[in-house]
Formats: structure tokens, C-alpha cells, sequence
């Protein structure tokens, strides 16, 4: 689909973004120079790229467009009625046009294959996969695919899966759904939310304060948490993780997990509106010198 933006025309083709990105994308291009976007649920978005470049088309870009965004949007989808049906109780996507349009316009999905209504999980921009709500063994199989894509190190949209409804699209409650689960959903999203916080620490560094990186380990008993250090009395800005190791200039270590580290710092503690979240923590006063 060709548009007019000022006196050039380009080609624009869908792309989904995660809160996450956007959340980013918030620091490093700000107001006019943010994606524009649509909101599809969960913390899933559609915006639109420039297809020579696959940069984004801005807020001020779309401002500057012929007809509403929503209209350009609609018109850069794919004109196929929507992706074969699904094998094995699941529809992998691996086409960005094609799983946008299906998350624009649910109603593309195929009616056959899929046990209860579509849940979708875009884990990546070429791997965006449709389950149905009633079948754990799909489900399980999306999770064993979304470790794989971490391990791999490839950009990642989004572990939070969301399923289809009467408006629309609405967060789906696995821990309801399927409990036997639940520590296989925890692992992902806190898998998830490091690769996401590495993207941001690149984007926050600055010389005055301390970018605390959100971290994996794997407990004994096989559960997956996240830690971030804090050197005590460094101001820092402190990922929302399981658990806090704080440093003391001497040389020691505590463990603290994050609620009880809040609660410890009470007040002094902000959380910030960055996204993902994060809390920020003062540093020590500088001494002054005595006359």
C-alpha cells in the first residue's frame, strides 16, 4: 500500500510492537518522532513501517498522511482472507502482514483446528502462533517454542498471550485456565522481561546513575527467578526483578527480595514510569567539608 507523506511516496507495511519496545522507543524517539500505533490488547500494537527501510512511521509522519491512520493501517494489510488452518491444535505465523491483519481483523482466523477460542502469543515478529483456549498440550508447546526463541537471542515481542472476545482481544488468565502451568508462564515471562530490560539499559545509560541489569537463575528446586545488584549507596535504577543483591562497600552481600527491600526503603524508593518498570533508588548525600 502506497502512501503520500509530503511530497514522497512510500510503501507501508504492518508491524507489531510490544509495550515494551514501546516503552523504549519512548526514550530513544519521543513525541512526534514515536511510532504511531494502534492498541490490539494485552500490551500488543500495530503500527506501520516504511518497506524500503522498515523505519517506523512516526506520530508527526501520520499527522502528515492523506487519511487517518486507522484507514492507512487497514489498507496495508494483506488482501488473502487469513492463514491456513491450523495443524496439530496450532497456527504458526511466521508472515508480520499476515499475523497483524489476524490481530486487526480476528475474524480472518479459521475456524477449524483450534480447540476453544484463538489465543495468540506473538513471541517474535515471524513467530506469532494461534492455540485454542481449551488445549494445554498447544499451549505447553508454545512455551517449550518461546524458550527456544530466548535461547536463540533474536528480537522478542511479547510472552503475555491474549485471547479472543466479544470486543476485541482481552489478556488471557492461564493461571485460571491451565494452574499445571503456571511455573512453565513464570519462567518465560520473567525470560521475557530480562531481554526486555537489556533493551532498555542500553537505551537508559547515563553517567550519573547506576543501570541495574535484571538477571536469570534457575533455583535448586528448577524455578526460574531474576535478580538485579544494587552497590549500596549508588543511586540506581532498579529493574523489578525477584530478588535484590546488595553490595556494600566493604565488600559484603545480602539478599533481599524485592518486597522486602521496598518496604525496607520505604519512601526513598520511587517507582518510575518507565516501561517495562522500574524503581529508582537515591544514592548517599555527598559529604560537604567542614569550614
Amino acid at each position: 500500500m502506497t502512501e503520500t507523506i509530503g511530497d514522497i511516496d512510500v510503501t507501508l507495511v504492518p508491524r507489531i510492537y510490544g509495550a515494551s519496545e514501546l516503552g523504549v522507543l519512548s526514550l530513544t524517539a519521543p513525541g512526534a518522532s514515536h511510532p504511531r500505533v494502534e492498541y490490539v490488547g494485552g500490551d500488543l500494537f500495530v503500527g506501520l513501517d516504511d518497506a524500503r527501510d522498515h523505519a517506523a512511521l512516526t506520530q508527526g509522519q501520520a499527522d502528515a498522511l492523506g487519511r487517518p491512520f486507522t484507514e492507512a493501517l487497514a489498507a496495508s494489510l494483506p488482501d488473502a482472507a487469513g492463514p491456513a488452518d491450523a495443524v496439530d491444535g496450532a497456527l504458526v505465523i511466521d508472515d508480520e502482514a499476515v499475523a497483524a491483519a489476524v490481530l486487526l481483523e480476528p475474524a480472518r482466523l479459521p475456524a477449524a483446528g483450534l480447540s476453544g477460542a484463538p489465543v495468540v502469543f506473538a513471541l517474535s515478529r515471524q513467530r506469532v502462533v494461534v492455540v485454542g483456549s481449551d488445549d494445554e498440550d498447544a499451549v505447553g508447546r508454545v512455551l517449550d517454542l518461546a524458550d527456544e526463541l530466548f535461547e536463540a537471542g533474536g528480537p522478542l515481542v511479547s510472552a503475555h498471550p491474549i485471547v479472543r472476545a466479544d470486543e476485541g482481544w482481552a489478556p488471557f488468565p492461564w493461571r485460571e485456565r491451565f494452574p499445571s502451568l503456571e511455573l512453565r508462564f513464570e519462567r518465560i515471562l520473567r525470560l521475557f522481561s530480562v531481554r526486555a530490560y537489556d533493551v532498555q539499559t542500553a537505551a537508559l545509560q547515563r553517567p550519573d546513575v547506576h543501570i541495574a541489569e535484571a538477571k536469570i537463575q534457575v533455583l535448586e528446586s528448577g524455578v526460574t527467578a531474576t535478580y538485579a545488584a544494587w552497590p549500596k549507596g549508588t543511586a540506581t535504577l532498579l529493574p523489578v526483578v525477584d530478588n535484590v543483591i546488595i553490595a556494600d562497600p566493604s565488600g559484603q552481600l545480602s539478599v533481599a527480595t524485592l518486597t522486602q527491600f521496598l518496604d525496607a526503603a520505604g519512601d526513598a524508593v520511587v517507582r518510575t514510569g518507565l516501561s517495562p518498570a522500574r524503581y529508582f533508588v537515591p544514592g548517599d548525600q555527598p559529604r560537604t567539608s567542614e569550614a
